[in-house]
C-alpha cells in the first residue's frame, strides 16, 4: 500500500503525495541519521518514479550512507566518474519495476559534474519541510532546476516547458543562488537564461547553455574535472558487495537467449551475458572432426574461456548472466567417451558454480513450434531430464517459460533482485538445506520471487555455521555476551545478520547522536568512525577495529600498526593486534603479532599455498626486522576505554 503524505502550508494539508514504501523508508532511515538531506528534484512524482529520485545529504552521513539506504532495501551500484554521485536500486516486485536513488553531497553540473558550486551546505541549512520529506527552499529550488536543465542538459524537453516556465517565474524574483550564477556566467547571461524560458524561446536554450558552460568562472579546471572523470568511467560500474550468478538451462526453443537478453537490456544494474555453448556447432566442426580429440579441444577452449570471462566479470563486480552451464555435462547422452568424459569433468571444476540456477520448463511441442528443431518426442524427453536434473542441482529453480516472454522476464528479474539482495552466506546455506526450494520439479512450474528477509528477521534458522566465523572477534575480548552492541563501517548484510543474533537490539551508529554501547565493532571504518565509537562507549567498553593495510588510503591509517597507534593516541587501554590468518574472510587463526611463536608456527601451515614460500619468507624477514605489524595484510585491533575521565 503506498503511503499517504501531506503537504502542509502553514499547518494546512493543501496537496496529497503518495510515496512508494521503500521511498518512504528511505525517508525515514535519512531522517534517522540526524544529519540534514533533502529532495532535489521529482517530488511529485514518488508513487513510483519514472526517473532517478535525486537527493541530495550532508557529508557527514556518507560513511553510513551504504548500511542505511541496505536497510531500506537498496543496494549501490558503484559508479567511478561521477563526482560525489553515488547511486542505489530496488526492484519493486509488486509493481514489476526498478527504483533507481541518485544520491549527492555536492551540488556540481554539467555531464561529467565539472562546474562545481560550494551551494550544497547553504541549501541544506535552507531547506523546507514537505510531508515525510525535505525539498530545497523554492528559490533554491528554481534556480538549481534551471541550471539543471541549462547546464546538464543542455536543452529543455516538451514535457519540461511548464516546469521550467514555473522555475523561470521564481527565478525571476532573484534568490541567494542567483548573485553568485551571475559572478560565475555574468549578469547579462542570467538574463538571457531566464527570459528565454518565460518567453517560451525553447529554441535559444541550446545557444544559452553552450555560452554559459563557456563562460563559467570559479573552481577547479573544468576541463581538467571533465577529463579526469571520463578516464574514470571507463572502469564501469560496479556492485557493490557480492555479485550474483545466474545460469539458464533448457532445451533449445526454451528461451534461454531470449530472456537473457531481455535482462541484460532491461535490468539496470552492471550485467555481463555469457555464452558457454559448449556443445554447440561451430564453423570449424567439419576440420575438427577430421582430428583425433579435436572437437574435445574445442569443448576445453571454450569452457576456460567461458569460465575465466565469468569469474572475471564477477570479480568486476558485475551480475554475471549465464547461458548454459556446465551441469549440462550431467545430463544424459553428454558424453561421448573417455576424452569427452573428461572435458565434462573439467567443466564441472573450471565453469563457477551459479548462486541460482533457472531451468525454463516448456512441453516438447511448444518448443518444437518456436524453433522448428529435432523433434516435439525428442525435445520433451530433454526436457524431462532438465526437470530430473533441477530437483538436485544446488539453487535449482524451475520456471514456467511457456508463459510470455515480459512474464518469464519479470518472473526472473525478481529471482536476480532476491539473489542479489540477500546476504551471499545465507543464500548458500538455503541453497545446501533446500537445493530443490522444497518441492519436486513437478511442482515448481511457475516460481514467483520471493522478497528478501531484513537482516536479523528470522535469520536464526537461515545463518550458515561458517557465518558465526564473523564473530571470532569476540573471543578477543573479554565480554563474550555484550548488553548492548554497537557497530559501523562496511558492515556486510550477513555480518549485520550475525550481530543481531548476538543482540537483537545491536545498533549502527549514524550520526553525531550518539548511543550507549559496551562492544563497538568497527568493520573497514571511515571518516568519523573512531569518534562516533568513541561517543558511544561506556567507561570499560571494548572497541574492535577490523582493519586491512592500504597504502593508497587517502586519509586516517595505512597500516595495522597506524591503527593501533590511533587507539592508544585516542587514550584505549590494554591495546592488542591481531592478524586475521589468511585474510577476514577466510579466517583460520586470529594470531596475535606481538608473539613471533604464534606467527612461525602459521606461516609453517602456509607452506602449501601458492607462494607460499616466498610470502612465508618475506614475514619472516618483516619479523626479524619488527615491522610485521606494518606489513599485515588484515587485522583485528581491540582495545578498552578507561573506567574514568572523557570520552576518547
Amino acid at each position: 500500500m503506498d503511503v499517504l503524505n501531506n503537504l502542509p502550508a502553514g499547518g494546512a494539508a493543501t496537496e496529497i503525495l503518495r510515496v512508494h514504501p521503500r521511498l518512504a523508508a528511505v525517508f525515514d532511515a535519512l531522517d534517522a541519521s540526524s544529519w540534514p538531506w533533502l529532495l532535489l528534484r521529482g517530488g511529485d512524482d514518488l508513487a513510483l518514479p519514472a526517473g532517478d529520485v535525486d537527493i541530495l545529504v550532508d557529508k557527514g552521513v556518507l560513511p553510513v550512507l551504504d548500511g542505511l539506504l541496505a536497510a531500506a532495501g537498496f543496494c549501490r551500484v558503484r559508479a567511478p566518474g561521477h563526482g560525489s554521485h553515488r547511486f542505489y536500486f530496488h526492484y519493486a516486485v509488486d509493481d514489476g519495476a526498478w527504483i533507481k536513488l541518485d544520491v549527492v553531497s555536492d551540488l556540481a553540473f554539467g555531464p561529467y559534474q565539472q562546474w562545481r558550486t560550494p551551494w550544497a551546505a547553504r541549501c541544506l541549512r535552507r531547506r523546507v519541510r514537505r510531508g515525510t520529506h525535505w525539498m530545497p527552499d523554492p528559490a533554491d529550488q528554481a534556480w538549481l532546476l534551471l541550471l539543471h536543465l541549462f547546464m546538464d542538459k543542455g536543452s529543455i524537453s516538451p514535457e519540461r516547458h511548464p516546469l521550467a516556465r514555473a522555475a523561470a517565474r521564481t527565478a525571476a524574483d532573484g534568490g541567494r543562488i542567483a548573485e553568485s550564477v551571475r559572478r560565475r556566467v555574468g549578469a547579462g547571461l542570467v538574463a538571457e537564461m531566464v527570459d528565454s524560458v518565460l518567453d517560451g524561446r525553447f529554441d535559444d536554450v541550446p545557444g544559452t547553455a553552450a555560452r554559459m558552460r563557456a563562460a563559467w568562472r570559479g573552481g577547479l579546471s573544468p576541463r581538467l574535472i571533465a577529463g579526469a572523470n571520463r578516464v574514470l568511467r571507463h572502469a564501469g560500474a560496479q556492485v557493490r558487495g557480492h555479485t550474483p550468478l545466474l545460469g539458464v538451462m533448457a532445451p533449445d526453443g526454451a528461451g534461454k537467449t531470449t530472456l537473457l537478453n531481455g535482462l541484460h537490456a532491461d535490468v539496470p544494474l552492471p550485467t555481463k551475458y555469457v555464452y558457454m555453448g559448449l556443445w554447440g556447432a561451430g564453423p570449424w566442426d567439419k576440420v575438427l572432426g577430421r582430428i583425433p580429440g579435436g572437437r574435445t579441444g574445442k569443448k576445453i577452449y571454450r569452457l576456460v574461456r567461458g569460465g575465466v570471462l565469468a569469474r572475471f566479470y564477477r570479480r568486476m563486480g558485475k551480475v554475471v548472466l549465464m547461458d548454459r552451464v556446465a551441469y549440462d555435462a550431467l545430463l544424459g547422452g553428454s558424453g561421448g567417451g573417455p576424452l569427452a568424459g573428461m572435458s565434462n569433468a573439467l567443466a564441472l571444476a573450471v565453469i563457477p558454480a551459479p548462486d541460482v540456477l533457472l531451468v525454463l520448463d516448456v512441453p516438447g511441442p511448444v518448443m518444437f513450434e518456436r524453433k522448428g528443431e529435432h523433434s516435439p518426442e525428442l525435445l520433451e524427453s530433454w526436457r524431462q531430464d532438465y526437470l530430473k536434473l533441477a530437483g538436485r542441482l544446488p539453487g535449482g529453480r524451475v520456471v514456467d517459460a511457456a508463459q510470455p516472454a515480459a512474464a518469464v522476464q519479470r518472473v526472473a528479474t525478481g529471482i536476480v533482485w532476491e539473489t542479489l539482495s540477500r546476504p551471499a552466506g545465507i543464500r548458500a546455506a538455503t541453497r545446501r538445506r533446500n537445493p530443490g526450494n522444497g518441492r519436486s520439479p513437478a511442482a515448481q512450474e511457475s516460481v514467483a520471487p520471493v522478497a528478501p528477509a531484513a537482516p536479523g528477521a528470522g535469520a536464526a534458522e537461515a545463518l550458515a555455521l561458517h557465518l558465526w566465523r564473523l564473530l571470532d572477534w569476540r573471543f578477543l575480548i573479554p565480554v563474550l555476551q555484550p548488553r548492548n552492541l554497537g557497530f559501523a563501517g562496511q558492515v556486510s548484510q550477513e555480518t549485520e545478520a550475525a550481530l543481531r543474533l548476538l543482540d537483537p537490539e545491536a545498533v549502527r551508529l549514524a550520526g553525531p547522536a550518539g548511543a550507549s554501547c559496551d562492544v563497538v565493532l568497527l568493520a573497514s571504518p571511515g571518516r568519523g568512525h573512531v569518534e562516533a565509537a568513541g561517543l558511544a562507549l561506556e567507561p570499560g567498553g571494548w572497541i574492535c577495529v577490523e582493519a586491512s593495510r592500504s597504502l593508497l588510503q587517502r586519509s586516517g591509517p595505512r597500516t595495522l600498526r597506524g591503527w593501533k597507534r590511533t587507539l592508544e593516541r585516542r587514550g584505549y587501554q590494554d591495546v592488542t593486534l591481531y592478524w586475521n590468518a589468511p585474510n577476514r574472510d577466510r579466517t583460520a587463526r586470529l594470531v596475535p603479532v606481538r608473539s613471533g611463536v604464534a606467527i612461525r608456527d602459521t606461516l609453517a601451515l602456509r607452506k602449501d599455498v601458492r607462494f607460499g614460500a616466498l610470502k612465508a619468507a618475506a614475514a619472516h624477514l618483516a619479523l626479524a626486522l619488527h615491522v610485521f605489524d606494518l606489513m599485515v595484510p588484515e587485522g583485528t585491533v581491540t582495545g578498552r576505554r578507561p573506567e574514568g575521565g572523557g570520552r576518547p
